[in-house]
């Protein structure tokens, strides 16, 4: 078989390269024939398109290598930042105490635009501000909604919620809202963004979950003090 007849079918042409693969050292000239189509639809040499190939081969692998320890790099940085805060939450001495920290661990940190953590009931608790407190009636008719399958939201919310959590001149329009496990009191912990597809159901929400979990056994734990 003539390797140059144009009778030969192209994957003729692939397995001779598989059977040889030496062809092209023994015959060097012939790489000057070759030509690959451009993506841009231009034509190039065999040799610039092989270096294009390893470039991109390279590209893809130091790209994933950078991936990895970017991935490793935020997951230290979270876990050292989660850790800062569980000592927090657990040293509070107070409940006015563990909110403000807390609230302000989460903006200042980790840079949540809004943060705040909301109680329902019809007193005030524990010297707790008037404004962390939502009636038991309007949070049950403004939140049931919200946690009847999960127990923390992700999306956008009505101007109505922005209005009774985070007051009614704020633009926020999404949220995480994550419902108090405590056996004491029920209420919220919500973090407010005014961007769009800030936060979306999709998101992971373990992280949160944990944190809402020791806040809420520490609110217990103040509160049962304090009795």
């Amino acid at each position: 078989m003539k390797l140059f007849n144009k009778s030969l079918k192209p994957e003729e042409v692939v397995n001779f390269l598989k059977e040889n693969p030496e062809f092209f050292i023994d015959h060097p000239e012939a790489i000057e024939y070759l030509e690959i189509r451009h993506e841009s639809g231009e034509a190039v040499s065999f040799i610039e398109k092989q270096v294009e190939f390893i470039k991109s081969k390279n590209l893809a692998t130091s790209t994933q290598l950078k991936d990895f320890i970017f991935n490793a790099n935020v997951n230290e940085l979270l876990f050292a930042k989660v850790r800062k805060l569980i000592s927090i939450i657990l040293n509070a001495g107070d409940l006015e105490n563990l909110l403000t920290a807390t609230e302000s661990f989460f903006t200042k940190e980790l840079g949540t635009e809004k943060c705040k953590l909301l109680f329902f009931t019809q007193e005030e608790l524990y010297r707790v501000p008037e404004k962390r407190i939502i009636e038991p009636e309007i949070a049950t008719e403004t939140f049931s909604n919200i946690f009847k399958e999960v127990d923390v939201f992700l999306g956008k919310i009505s101007h109505e919620i922005t209005s009774l959590t985070f007051g009614g001149e704020s633009n926020i329009k999404e949220a995480v809202i994550a419902k108090l496990n405590s056996e004491k009191i029920a209420g919220i912990f919500i973090l407010g963004s005014s961007e769009d597809e800030k936060y979306t159901p999709e998101q992971d929400t373990l992280f949160l979950s944990f944190i809402v979990e020791v806040l809420s056994h520490q609110i217990d734990r103040l509160i049962e003090n304090r009795d």
